[in-house]
């Protein structure tokens, strides 16, 4: 704020002999400065302005049209039109973003304000000072938020059609196999996620497809699988041991029939889970909610939401579904990766058919 206003008092002394004065307020501020006359001459440009927009062509004693045609990037023409707008119009001050390709390739946003010089009198029109300042960060930052919530409220509104037409098939007597329902979950998260990644700023990093810090996500949820099987293993123990009635000590410890071929369709079947419930729920709330909200508060809402989808299995597979998933959504808030995931969410979930 200091170098804004810092940049805004520069209006009040840009003219005529006060130019070595704007030259000391101007050089060391962060945000580019260029001073027009009222015939569109160039009479200062600050070092900043030439670091912001890449190039030292911007020089002090010509005009600014001559350095606008010798921009050959058409992109440029809407920050070059503000420019001379600014110049040549009467009608107050501008303000507004627009885009800026340097020669380097590199996109970037522009906040612009500009203001007029005024005459020793205050009244009449000596020039006009343009005041740029690079927000690229915020406003990139400010479309990946509102593309994110598109994404979202899209996803679990055609999420929420779904299952109330499979509802109102249900009663009227046909209803939708527990299968298909969840085929089409799923379906609508891989539809959501190459829609946000071809028309959004969205990426795959952002919905945990990423392999960055892979091997340590890989790493620490294999030894903790590992140690979640060793103590379903020792409550079996337990309780054939000692409640035979809850479980019977002469059945097979290990259920292997409890698995068939067709059970290895699962293994995509998670990717897409944790594509859905992490990636695009958990990782998409987190992005848009509020700084002062936990990770957590994520995590809680996409885990009861796909919980809540999977009624139609009965309420203790939603609720156990909800749990399991809560877990795995505290480890993805610190990994931001899936692959990691799918290892417990895969192997956690046959063992239980094979042990219980």
């Amino acid at each position: 704020m200091a170098e804004a206003e810092r940049g805004h008092a520069m209006s009040q002394e840009a003219a005529g002999t006060q130019m070595p004065a704007v030259s000391r307020i101007a050089r060391d501020i962060a945000d580019g400065i260029i001073l027009l006359d009222s015939k569109g001459t160039i009479q200062y440009v600050n070092p900043s302005a030439g670091r912001l927009l890449g190039n030292d062509a911007l020089q002090e004693g010509i005009l600014y049209a001559r350095y606008m045609a010798a921009d050959n990037n058409s992109a440029n023409d809407d920050f070059h039109q503000y420019v001379l707008d600014s110049a040549y119009e009467r009608n107050g001050n501008h303000r507004g973003v627009v885009t800026y390709t340097r020669p380097d390739g590199g996109v970037r946003y522009f906040s612009i304000e500009t203001s007029f010089a005024g005459g020793e009198d205050g009244l009449q029109k000596t020039g006009v000072i343009l005041q740029f300042s690079d927000i690229t960060d915020l406003h990139l930052a400010k479309v990946k938020h509102d593309d994110t919530i598109k994404v979202l409220a899209g996803t679990i509104l055609i999420m929420a059609l779904w299952n109330f037409i499979a509802a109102i098939w249900e009663s009227m007597g046909r209803p939708i196999s527990s299968t298909a329902l969840t085929v089409i979950i799923e379906a609508i998260g891989v539809a959501a996620t190459l829609f946000a990644l071809r028309y959004t700023s969205i990426t795959v990093a952002d919905f945990g497809l990423g392999t960055k810090n892979l091997k340590r996500a890989v790493t620490v949820d294999t030894a903790l699988t590992l140690a979640v099987l060793v103590l379903m293993i020792a409550a079996k123990l337990i309780l054939r041991q000692f409640f035979p009635t809850v479980m019977d000590p002469k059945a097979p410890f290990f259920r292997w029939n409890a698995l068939e071929p067709l059970d290895l369709l699962y293994i995509p079947t998670v990717v897409l889970q944790e594509l859905l419930v992490r990636g695009v729920m958990q990782g998409s709330l987190e992005r848009i909610l509020p700084d002062s909200y936990p990770p957590a508060v994520a995590n809680i809402i996409a885990s009861l939401v796909f919980g809540a989808v999977h009624i139609h299995k009965g309420i203790v597979y939603m609720v156990g579904a909800a749990l399991l998933l809560s877990f795995f959504g505290i480890l993805y808030s610190k990994q931001k990766t899936i692959w990691g995931l799918c290892i417990p969410h895969l192997v956690l979930s046959w063992s239980l058919r094979i042990l219980w």
